[in-house]
C-alpha cells in the first residue's frame, strides 16, 4: 500500500540551492584546482570529491551534517537534515540507472538506505523489483536482514531506521562540463519513483539565498584537524548515538 503520509517531497529550498550551488561549482570550477579533499576517490578530476568538499564547506552547519561511510575502496558522504529527518546522496543520472542492478558481497549501498528509510513507500511504474532483478541474473537476493545490516553499518548507529528518516536523491548529468539535467528523486526500495522535482533552475545561484545568514555555515571549524575524520557538531548540538561503491 502507498504510504500517503510520504507520497510528496519536503522541499527546503535553501538547502537545496546550496547542495545544487556544490554540485555546479565542483564540475564548473574545482576539477581545475589541485588541493587536498573531502574524500578522494579517485583522479583529481573527479567531481564527486569536490561535490564532498563543498558540501563540507557551502552546506554543513548546525542542522545539517555529512556521515562519512566506505564502501570498499569508496569513500562516500550521507547528507542528513536532522530538523527535517531527511537524509540525501548525490549522484549521476546513469550510476543511479544501474543501481538496482548492483550486486555483490554486499548490497549497493542506496538500495540498503532505500529499503530502510523508504520502505513503506511504493512508488510507480515499478518494473522489476529487487528480487527480479537479482533472480533474472541468477542471483540470491539479498534479504531484509541483510539490508538492514548494511543499513546500520553505514549509518554507524547514528540514525536508525525506526526514527522516521525518509531519503532524497540529486542526481544529475553533464555534457560539456556543464550540468545537462539535475533532479531531486524520491524513490522506492525498488528504485520506482515516489515523487519528483527538476533543479536545472536552481543551477544559477541566487547570491542572497545562498548567503542567508541563518544559513551559511563560516567554516569555523579547523578543516586541516577534521580532515578525513567523522563529521563533528557544534558545541551544545547533540543528538543520540546508538553504538557505535559507488561513484558520485
Amino acid at each position: 500500500m502507498k504510504d500517503s503520509r510520504n507520497s510528496s517531497i519536503e522541499f527546503n529550498e535553501i538547502l537545496i540551492r546550496r547542495i545544487v550551488y556544490s554540485i555546479n561549482k565542483a564540475i564548473t570550477e574545482d576539477v581545475l584546482s589541485e588541493r587536498r579533499l573531502e574524500t578522494n576517490n579517485r583522479c583529481r578530476f573527479a567531481p564527486g570529491d569536490y561535490i564532498n568538499e563543498n558540501l563540507r564547506h557551502h552546506v554543513v552547519n548546525d542542522d545539517i551534517y555529512l556521515i562519512p561511510f566506505n564502501r570498499f575502496v569508496f569513500e562516500g558522504r550521507i547528507l542528513v537534515d536532522k530538523i527535517n529527518k531527511i537524509t540525501y546522496t548525490i549522484t549521476t543520472l546513469s550510476t543511479l540507472a544501474a543501481g538496482p542492478k548492483k550486486h555483490g558481497r554486499k548490497p549497493y549501498y542506496m538500495q540498503s538506505i532505500l529499503c530502510m528509510e523508504n520502505g513503506e513507500c511504493e512508488g510507480s511504474p515499478k518494473q522489476m523489483t529487487l528480487a527480479d532483478y537479482a533472480e533474472s541474473m541468477g542471483l540470491v537476493p539479498f534479504t531484509d536482514d541483510d539490508f538492514e545490516n548494511d543499513f546500520d553499518d553505514i549509518m554507524q548507529g547514528i540514525i536508525s531506521k525506526n526514527d522516521g528518516y525518509r531519503h532524497y536523491i540529486i542526481a544529475y548529468s553533464v555534457e560539456n562540463k556543464e550540468i545537462k539535467e539535475i533532479k531531486l528523486l524520491y524513490l522506492d526500495k525498488d528504485f520506482a519513483e515516489v515523487d519528483s522535482a527538476d533543479l536545472k533552475e536552481y543551477v544559477t545561484p541566487d547570491f542572497v539565498a545562498l548567503t542567508n545568514s541563518n544559513y551559511v555555515d563560516e567554516n569555523t571549524h579547523d578543516e586541516e584537524e577534521n580532515r578525513g575524520k567523522p563529521f563533528k557538531l557544534r558545541p551544545g548540538v547533540k543528538f543520540p548515538l546508538r553504538a557505535k561503491e559507488e561513484e558520485v
